[in-house]
Order: structure tokens, then C-alpha cells, then sequence
């Protein structure tokens, strides 16, 4: 949605905005026109619930608007600081106004705010008014910022009351309270510039801050504890915005190497050249909100001393959100955030495979090539039923990716888009994955780079998936062994048309993009792999993609595939015997690859 320059803000409360989506089509709609929403596909709507979805975007879109016209304030546009000084009264009186209690629309599942239906997103528009806030007292009288101070004392507060129904649910690493303790830190820090006593170091260093949230809800290898790369992404952001000019005696010694490891999470995980960080679980899949949300966690983290460089993400989100602007790295907006500004790092160096045992993704790259497999925990409210799920990226090309969710409101995001069939992994029966954690059983880390997990997802059923990665090469393993005879089926899923050719020997199939990527294919006898339309990824669920179903009836089936950018290998087969497996694998230039499968009874670490 356009920013509201203007700060023509809706005087009504906001309702949920994950209901500003087309009930038809999936997709979200687009702004509003006299009254009216409309989606992509024709349809119309009017009223509620959108009216009030539309009202949290637009209230939201006038908060950042706010920040903006501070940051030019700063600059000496005494217009900006005008209209931001008249925004901020108005806020004040709207708040005032209507926000008297709990929202009286707020389903019951909800954490109520005041102005909005949920207490979250009423903590990140606070946390956008008292940044501006913070910015414009070093630059107008502090009695024209009067009106703030009440408004900013009902944000707080709302702050603290919502976070208490969390800590009393038993639900403190709930990733709303990362926002609720933004909210609370930069409205006490703002008050404190205001001449009001300053309360920063509860929402920092209390029992519930910012530094007990990041033990309790980050995992030791840096993942947000749900696994998904969306509320990773959020629960981050949310830290480095509470942090804004916070004395380094105030931030705990143990939180900023926290802070290191979970921007680190994003450094290996994002596409080496699209600006795409891959949408494991409940994670949108693409669209302009949620870069405008990734290059602003690049920005903070370019300010935050020490941290992994993003800029190799940062460069293409820029040029896709804002290609008017020359200088698209290292905005004013967010210059010196911590309190010091950092020089230009030197270029990032070549990003190497990497695992994250505790949120069970396993990273692996290639040249023009990368590959995640997802073996961890289920991920809670925002888990999918996936396990040993294989997503394939090139450096901008998306062949088999994770397919990520629509806004919550819509019935596709549970009805289909976290379902088992949705993901490029193992159905049985045609059932559902149950939730569950999978196991690693192996990585060993190097060149190759080897991985192995299971998943105990159907009784009965035993499931395992290997995989090799060296320069130009990834061999994808699936061992899959039933109690008795099953239908059995590996799903591949794709956002490029890719290709498929039946042989006697197996089937090739051909993705577009990038250099292009070659997949040779075998299996067990009696395997047949077969392809079909379905729905695209869930930015557009009517993008018809291909579903590759590659299906066997029986007890044991083993199904090999080897994909190379530029189609490298040639041919591909598969020896058994007993429990130990080899694939063999045919380049062009006739240096052939053989590996050994390690057992999967065998537990190696590297």
C-alpha cells in the first residue's frame, strides 16, 4: 500500500488487516478506491470487514509517514515538521476519543488493543509515533509536543496491560511481546526526551523486556523458536526498533550477540541475488510489504556494530521498492541508530552451506545453486505439516520454493497452503503429515556437504531424506519403508514451468531461469512421476504452477534425484543392497560420482 503522505488518517478505530483479502481469489486488495476494494482479478468489495482491515493499513501507512516527516524535519524541512507536529496532536485526540478500552470487535482468540482489534498491531504503530516522537524533540519545541505526552502514556501503558495477559496466559515468548516491549521502549525513551521520568530499562532489562524475550524466545542457533522466516524477521526487527539511541550501559551484554545470531540466520538463509528470503512456514511469499519489511531490518542491522552484512539482500529490495533513489543502501531514516553510525563493511565473502540444528533447517549451496531442508520442530501455531520438505532456489530464479501463506483471514492458509501436498515432501495414503519433529541423523559439513534426516510423520511409516552438495551438484535421496503396503507419494512443487521427459531409465526435468537447472530422476520399480497445474504460490493462488506428483504402491521405495545448474550430469541410478544404498551419478565430462548413502541407522555428527 502507497504511504499516506498526506496524514489523511482514518477517524475510525482499525480492524484486523489480514482480512484485506479477496474471499474469491486469495490475494490481497488493493487500495481503496471512493469506499471501494478492489483485488486484481474484477471482484469488488465494500464495507465490513474491509473497511476496517483497510483502516489498520492506512493508520498504519500515516505512523511511518509520521517517522518520515521527523527524519526531514531533522534535515531542516520546517514543512515536515509542521505537518508532523499536526499529525502527532491529531493521533493524540483520535486516541483519546476511541480508544477507551478493549476494541469491542476483537474475536476472542485475539489479544485486544484499544485503536485496533489486536493489541500487536496497535504495539507496532505506537512504536512508529514515538519514533517520531524521538526524532522531532531535538528538533521543535517541546511545548508544541505536548499533546504527545498523553498519547504516548496510554501507548505505554496499553503496552504493559497486553503483555501482562501474555505472561499470565503463560505465553511470554509469544512473539506479540517483542512488539508490545518495542511499543514500551520507545515510548518511555521518547517521554524521557519529553522531560518525563524515563521507564526505558523495564522494557529492556525487566523480569518480561527485551533481553528476557530473546532468552526465552530464540533458539542457540539464532532462529525465532516458531521456524518461520516471516515472525523471525518481525520478532528481529522489533528488538533492534526498541533499541533506538539506548545507552550501551542499559543493553545486557548477552543480548547483542543474540542479536548477531538471528541476523545471521538471515545472512544464510536469503537467495544470493534476488532479495528473496525463503517463506518457511507461516511467511508471505512475496509482495512489496513484506520487502519494505526486509529492507528494514537491512538498514538497522548495517547500524548495528558487529552484525553479519545483509547488503548482498539489501541491494535488490531497494531497487525494487524504491528504483527513483540513487543512494538505495543505508537510509537517513535509520543513520546512527544505535547511537554511532557504522562505516561501509567490506563486500560479503562467498556464503558456505550452514546448519541451524535447533530449528532443524539445514542450508546447502552450490555454485548457482541453493537448497534448504526443514527437519525441526513444528513451529506451533504458525507450523506446517512438511517435514524433510526440499526447497530448491537459484540466484534469483525460485524453481521449487517454499510456497508461503495468504493473509490469515483467508481459509486457503490452513485449508491448503500449510497442508502436506502444498510442500515438496512425502504424503502416504494421500493423508496429512502429523505434527512432529523430525530428527537429523548427519551433517557433515565441507565440500561435499552431506545431510540426512528422518521424520516419523505416519505410523508405520519410516522416512528419510539424504542429500549430497558439492560445486555443481545436489543428489536428493528419499528412503521411504512401510509396515505393509502403501500408497506412496513425493511431491515436487514449482514456481517456473519447468519440464518433464519420461525415459526407460527415469525422467528429466528442465527449470527455467537463472542458468537453468537440470533434474535426472530414478526410482524404484513401478515409480511413475507425473505432472499436473495447481495452485501457485500463495502471493496469487490463482498462478496456476506445476505439481509434480511422482507416485509408487509398496512397502519400500527409494526415489533419487540429482539436480545440476546447466544440467552438468547426465545420468543417474541407484544400487541396493540390504540396507546400504549407492547413487551413481554421470557428468559430461565423464568423471563419474559415486556415493555410498550413509545408513540411517547410523547417527554421525560433523
Amino acid at each position: 500500500m502507497a504511504p499516506v503522505t498526506d496524514l489523511d488518517f482514518p477517524d475510525r478505530p482499525g480492524g484486523w488487516w489480514h482480512e484485506y483479502v479477496c474471499p474469491t481469489h486469495g490475494v490481497e486488495l488493493s487500495p481503496a478506491r471512493d469506499g471501494a476494494f478492489p483485488c486484481g482479478y474484477g471482484c469488488v468489495w465494500q464495507g465490513e470487514p474491509f473497511s476496517g482491515a483497510w483502516a489498520v493499513l492506512a493508520h498504519q501507512a500515516a505512523a511511518r509517514s509520521l517517522r518520515r516527516l521527523a527524519v526531514a524535519a531533522r534535515a531542516g524541512n520546517q514543512q515536515a515538521a509542521d505537518a508532523a507536529v499536526a499529525g502527532l496532536t491529531r493521533y493524540a485526540k483520535l486516541y483519546e476519543r476511541l480508544a477507551t478500552g478493549e476494541h469491542p470487535d476483537a474475536q476472542g482468540w485475539m489479544l485486544s488493543g484499544r485503536l485496533f482489534q489486536q493489541a500487536l498491531t496497535e504495539a507496532i504503530w505506537s512504536t512508529s509515533l514515538a519514533h517520531a516522537v524521538q526524532t522531532l524533540a531535538g528538533e521543535v519545541d517541546h511545548e508544541q509536543l505536548k499533546p504527545a505526552v498523553d498519547l504516548l502514556r496510554g501507548l505505554r501503558e496499553a503496552a504493559r496491560a497486553a503483555r501482562e495477559v501474555l505472561v499470565d496466559r503463560d505465553d511470554f515468548r509469544n512473539n506479540y511481546t517483542a512488539w508490545l516491549n518495542a511499543a514500551g521502549a520507545s515510548a518511555s525513551r521518547a517521554l524521557a526526551l519529553l522531560g518525563e521520568p524515563d521507564e526505558t530499562a523495564e522494557w529492556l532489562t525487566g523480569r518480561y523486556g527485551v533481553a528476557a524475550h530473546a532468552t526465552a524466545a530464540v533458539h542457540p542457533d539464532g532462529w525465532e523458536w516458531e521456524g518461520s522466516s516471516y515472525y523471525h524477521v518481525f520478532v528481529l526487527r522489533a528488538y533492534l526498533l526498541a533499541l533506538r539511541d539506548c545507552p550501551s550501559e542499559t543493553v545486557p551484554d548477552a543480548l547483542v550477540p543474540r542479536l548477531h545470531d538471528m541476523i545471521a540466520v538471515v545472512a544464510a538463509l536469503g537467495t544470493d541475488r534476488g532479495g528473496t528470503l525463503p517463506a518457511l512456514h507461516d511467511t508471505p511469499y512475496a509482495g512489496p510489504r513484506w520487502d519494505d519489511e526486509l529492507y528494514e531490518l537491512c538498514l538497522l542491522a548495517a547500524e548495528l556494530p558487529g552484525a553479519p552484512d545483509l547488503r548482498w539482500l539489501a541491494e535488490p529490495l531497494a531497487a525494487r521498492l524504491r528504483p527513483e533513489l540513487e543512494d538505495h543502501w543505508r537510509s537517513a531514516e535509520v543513520r546512527g541508530w544505535f547511537g554511532t553510525t557504522q562505516p561501509e563493511g567490506p563486500e560479503p565473502g562467498q556464503r558456505s552451506s550452514r546448519l541451524f540444528p535447533d530449528a532443524g533447517y539445514a542450508v546447502l549451496r552450490g555454485t548457482g545453486y541453493q537448497a534448504v531442508l526443514d527437519f525441526g520442530p513444528h513451529g506451533g501455531s504458525h507450523g506446517h505439516l512438511d517435514k524433510l520438505a526440499l526447497y530448491l532456489y537459484g540466484p534469483t530464479a525460485l524453481w521449487q520454493p517454499a510456497y508461503g501463506v495468504p493473509p490469515y483471514a483467508h481459509p486457503l492458509r490452513h485449508g491448503y497452503y500449510a497442508r502436506t501436498a502444498a510442500h515438496p515432501t512425502l504424503t502416504v495414503d494421500g493423508a496429512e503429515q502429523r505434527e512432529t519433529t523430525g530428527r537429523l541423523r548427519y551433517w557433515r559439513d565441507g565440500v561435499p556437504t552431506e545431510a540426512g534426516a528422518e521424520a516419523d510423520v505416519y505410523p508405520g511409516v519410516r522416512f528419510e531424506r539424504h542429500l549430497r552438495a558439492d560445486a555443481e551438484l545436489l543428489i536428493d535421496l528419499v528412503c521411504v519403508e512401510a509396515d505393509r503396503e502403501r500408497e506412496l507419494e513425493l511431491h515436487l512443487r514449482a514456481d517456473v514451468d519447468v519440464q518433464v521427459r519420461q525415459s526407460p531409465t527415469g525422467a528429466r526435468s528442465n527449470w527455467p531461469g537463472d542458468s537453468g537447472l537440470v533434474g535426472l530422476h530414478a526410482a524404484t520399480p513401478g515409480a511413475v512421476l507425473s505432472t499436473g497445474a495447481d495452485l501457485g504460490p500463495a502471493d496469487d493462488p490463482q498462478r496456476s504452477r506445476p505439481h509434480l506428483r511422482w507416485r509408487a504402491r509398496g512397502r519400500r521405495v527409494l526415489f533419487a534425484s540429482v539436480y545440476s545448474p546447466g544440467g552438468v550430469a547426465t545420468g543417474i541410478s541407484i544400487d541396493q543392497a540390504g540396507d546400504e544404498v549407492t547413487i551413481h551419478i554421470r557428468r559430461k565430462d565423464g568423471e563419474p560420482v559415486r556415493w555410498r548413502v550413509p545408513n540411517g541407522r547410523e547417527r554421525v555428527r560433523g
